[in-house]
């Protein structure tokens, strides 16, 4: 019974120092994801930040852990956006625990407010934090869309090199398909991002309350500042998905159909052109020059249909 009670002590002293020095430091950089939702052990996660909630008694201190568990949700984030895509349920179901911890934090400071306690020190250092993680949740989803463009370059240069050695036909399609899907994905990492961000923010926005006046003024302009350089990201990014064009198949193939169709056709009648002249200066009667003449309209005819025969078999 003494060893259990020990054991539980030391257990209780851990996570309480390792929360309180981590809320300590400034976290400027993701800490490692670890257990990401989509895990079958995830609960041992949440697990461990309710203990370490739980011996944390100072009302502060539990305050500024949220800013920890906040950190280690967006790392998750990055990993499942990364490996598995947006719209997978585990980002979801991060994003649901991140806006809780934010959500959590401003609870706590009203708590606090109520007991008669000056707040405002306390609002400025959580909402500092969070600035900062919401400026590395937007560069997560940024680095996120980089990617998909270079995958997008990629690709093309892959399909350019395919219809340059005139190489399956089915696999050139299939690229196509992969490229205009990473575009597609790009705009649903915008999508995914925008909507997390507003709800980090609505959230954020109760702590920003208890700020003084000239902390709010410049928490304003900041977000202002950081709001344009990512509508400026943006703007460059599509941009460059703009410059990047796919060139169409089906367009080139129809213009080279079309050429040969026209080539055809100039030959024939140059071909019936000569006919006609040489008939003209021969010793043919009337009627032999007359059916010279048919068989070489027939001839021409059938020169087409063959032209327009090996287009429509390409196709």
């Amino acid at each position: 019974m003494i060893k259990k009670t020990f054991l539980t002590s030391v257990l209780a002293l851990l996570l309480f120092m390792s929360g309180t020095v981590f809320a300590q430091e400034e976290q400027t950089v993701l800490p490692r994801a670890g257990l990401t939702p989509e895990s079958t052990f995830y609960f041992l996660d949440t697990l461990g930040e309710f203990l370490q909630e739980f011996f944390s008694f100072n009302p502060e201190a539990k305050a500024k852990l949220q800013i920890e568990f906040a950190g280690e949700r967006i790392a998750e984030i990055k990993v499942l956006v990364e490996t598995k895509g947006p719209e997978t349920k585990g980002v979801e179901r991060a994003r649901t625990l991140l806006i809780g911890n934010v959500a959590h934090a401003a609870e706590i400071v009203q708590e606090i407010k109520s007991s008669g306690r000056e707040v405002s020190a306390l609002a400025k250092e959580l909402d500092d934090e969070f600035d900062r993680q919401e400026q590395l949740l937007v560069q997560t989803f940024q680095d996120a869309q980089k990617k998909l463009k270079e995958d997008r370059l990629a690709i093309i240069q892959t399909l350019i090199e395919e219809a340059q050695k005139l190489g399956d036909t089915e696999q050139v399609v299939g690229l196509k398909a992969q490229a205009e899907e990473l575009v597609l994905g790009i705009a649903a990492l915008k999508g995914v991002r925008d909507e997390i961000k507003e709800s980090f923010r609505s959230e954020k926005r109760k702590i920003e309350d208890e700020l003084d006046d000239e902390d709010q003024k410049e928490d304003k302009q900041e977000e202002l500042r950081n709001d344009e350089d990512e509508e400026s990201e943006d703007s460059d990014l599509d941009d460059e998905l703009d410059d990047i064009e796919i060139e169409d198949e089906d367009t080139n193939e129809d213009e080279g159909n079309e050429s040969i169709r026209e080539s055809a056709k100039q030959d024939a009648e140059a071909i019936q052109r000569e006919l006609e002249k040489s008939l003209e200066n021969s010793n043919l009667t009337e009627a032999e020059r007359e059916a010279l003449k048919q068989a070489g309209e027939k001839a021409r005819e059938e020169a087409k249909q063959d032209a327009e025969g090996k287009d429509e078999n390409e196709r």
